[in-house]
């Protein structure tokens, strides 16, 4: 049992070192290299989207019925191969091969985190505490990343492939951390059962009616990351000073760490049908505000709100999920990343639908983004009542 305990904090460390600190000057370093261009930025984040779309579930299923966490050390395996290729090929199709590794890495890691940490907490008889828990460590990580956030683009003064390195020392450690995991016993095994094939998962979470559930939240994560692109150039655009946008996403996490930290208490306070209500009514309008508004620092303000709010919210619709839409235990991955391949839909989706209004004008691009928010969550509440 106290064995077990220790995936507590190692799981915080887990969940740290997958963060992407170094995210926002990877582009720059990229255009630094010889013979690049702004335009193949867009094909290698494309690339690794599009792998990251067709891997979501089998790589989901694949943790179900191998383990999770030998898929966990794989996932970290990934990663770091994703950090050297950045580092050492130096190029655009190490830059290919690095997005592919990352994209991979997350797929694997996306439903089976939350499913191993949901088993962990099974084998302490603390289950209920789920959604508390999780988001204390989400929000710490967040915490803790908007500091790395900040603070590494100053590193580039020296040379701009600091951040990457210490990147790469966060994926080593991440990786040794990984294998002293400790397997839960109530980890299921398939013990000689019928293995159920993922089209069979998919009909019965069709049938507990979560399909509606996974489009209204992959809708809101994959509109919130679809609009990325279009973000910083927008405030830009509104005269936003450029030394300060690091700050954009260094405060969202902030949010992020607040909201996690007290998310719990929805799900103590309020039913899902009544918090879903309100997410009909706050995402959209976030995305209609900054529409409205020309001073950059409410634009600024409102994408902060918006974006730490839906991360810090995210382990109470898993917790929801868990109880309601998960009918056989030994494929908590596989139904979880059903609801992120309706996230990387949309957010595949999201840009290229919108761009065209966006080069026309970021108001009228945003005005649209709220209105077509605000009808896909509002049809799929109707049919998640049913």
């Amino acid at each position: 049992m106290q064995n077990l305990k220790s995936n507590i904090w190692k799981f915080f460390i887990y969940q740290l070192t997958l963060r992407r600190n170094y995210i926002t000057i990877l582009s720059i370093y990229f255009l630094t290299l010889p013979n690049t261009t702004a335009n193949m930025i867009g094909l290698y984040t494309g690339i690794g989207n599009i792998v990251a779309f067709f891997l979501e579930i089998p790589s989901s299923y694949f943790a179900d019925r191998f383990g999770h966490k030998k898929t966990l050390i794989l996932a970290k395996f990934l990663l770091l191969f994703s950090t050297l290729s950045f580092i050492f090929i130096q190029n655009f199709y190490g830059f290919v091969l690095g997005s592919t590794f990352l994209s991979v890495s997350f797929a694997f890691s996306s439903g089976t985190t939350s499913a191993f940490f949901h088993e962990t907490l099974e084998g302490l008889g603390r289950v209920k505490e789920y959604s508390k828990l999780l988001g204390r460590i989400r929000g710490n990580v967040s915490l803790l990343s908007m500091f790395f956030i900040i603070a590494l683009p100053f590193l580039t003064t020296i040379n701009i492939i600091l951040p990457l390195i210490v990147g790469l020392f966060f994926d080593i450690f991440g990786l040794i951390i990984s294998f002293t995991l400790v397997n839960p016993k109530t980890n299921l095994k398939l013990n000689g059962k019928k293995i159920k094939s993922i089209f069979t998962i998919f009909l019965e979470a069709k049938k507990l009616n979560f399909l509606p559930f996974a489009v209204f939240v992959g809708a809101i994560a994959g509109f919130s990351m679809g609009d990325s692109p279009f973000r910083y150039i927008y405030l830009e655009s509104l005269a936003y000073p450029v030394v300060l946008m690091g700050f954009v996403m260094g405060l969202s996490r902030l949010v992020w760490f607040i909201v996690a930290r007290y998310a719990y208490l929805i799900e103590e306070h309020f039913t899902m049908k009544q918090h879903l209500f309100f997410e009909i009514l706050f995402f959209p309008s976030a995305f209609l505000l900054m529409a409205f508004f020309s001073n950059p620092y409410l634009v600024a303000f409102f994408s902060i709100i918006f974006v730490g709010y839906m991360f810090g919210r995210s382990q109470v619709i898993e917790s929801y999920i868990f109880k309601n839409h998960i009918s056989d235990k030994n494929y908590k991955a596989t139904i979880l990343s059903i609801k992120s391949q309706f996230t990387l839909f949309f957010q595949f989706l999201v840009p290229l639908s919108i761009a065209y209004f966006m080069n026309s004008s970021f108001k009228l691009g945003y005005t649209i983004l709220g209105i077509s928010l605000f009808l896909i969550l509002l049809i799929s509440f109707f049919y998640i009542k049913k």
